[in-house]
């Protein structure tokens, strides 16, 4: 597994179950729709092909599918099979889709002997290009396979993050955590804009409310910078937060970087 996490630490990145606790647990309690707001940005149309690159349990391969139709269709591929068998169980019948499981840092072996489709008018990652210790040449193998006119789109968390700054108060959050908020202005745009012919930029602006502290620490054990020293202070600090303001809030952002031929 060709990642920058090891251990215990990369089977919380890429597990099923996480995912899943996570997903739920932002669908429910966002202020923004992620999902909405992404999909309205990639503007997927009937009969497109797309490449969906750690495509965990379906949350962006399933509109894709959708949008693309029966002319169109979706190549997708994540690194836990758990989660592929997940997707693929969500699929509608009669959609246009291959996903597989796969490191995304074989991407190019996935495209050239295990998808139908070769060439894609849309190349796609959502919160998972960072995990790769190799990012660029996972982008040179997506943005070689777009059509021409195609387009390229990343997404990555983006700061301010508030459960990340407040983990920092009472524990010692990963470097890898800090530098994935940073990938988007330090590392994806400079590419972009080196392999682009046009590069737009989208920034994702959300508040999280969390009701109870209970959330608060059921989201924070699905992290990867998760410290059961810090379950107490933080559950004291949200408690306090909660009795004063009705909620836990803290902003959780995101930055959307799409590239066009």
């Amino acid at each position: 597994m060709s990642m920058i996490y090891e251990g215990e630490t990369a089977a919380k990145a890429v597990g099923t179950e996480e995912l899943e606790v996570r997903l739920r647990l932002n669908r429910a309690y966002s202020s923004a729709d992620f999902d909405q707001w992404l999909l309205e940005r990639l503007a997927v149309k009937s009969g497109e092909d797309v490449l969906d690159v750690g495509c965990g349990t379906g949350a962006q391969t399933i509109p894709f599918a959708q949008a693309a139709g029966p002319d169109g269709s979706v190549s997708a591929l994540d690194i836990s099979a758990s989660s592929v068998e997940l997707a693929r169980q969500r699929l509608p019948a009669g959609a246009r889709a291959e996903i597989i499981v796969s490191d995304m840092e074989d991407l190019d072996t996935a495209i050239r002997e295990r998808f139908s489709t070769k060439r894609y008018d849309l190349v796609h990652s959502s919160y998972s290009l960072y995990y790769a210790k190799d990012r660029a040449r996972v982008l040179d193998i997506m943005s070689d396979a777009l059509k021409p006119g195609g387009r390229c789109a990343i997404f990555t968390p983006n700061a301010p993050h508030g459960l990340v700054a407040l983990a920092q108060r009472f524990s010692v959050v990963p470097e890898q955590v800090i530098e994935c908020m940073r990938f988007g202005g330090e590392f994806l745009e400079p590419y972009f804009r080196r392999r682009f012919a046009t590069v737009d930029i989208h920034l994702f602006h959300n508040v999280v409310s969390l009701p109870t502290a209970d959330d608060l620490i059921e989201f924070y054990r699905q992290t990867t910078y998760f410290d059961a020293a810090a379950v107490a202070p933080m559950r004291a600090h949200a408690e306090e937060a909660i009795r004063r303001d009705g909620a836990f809030r803290y902003e959780k952002n995101g930055y959307l970087i799409i590239g066009r031929n």
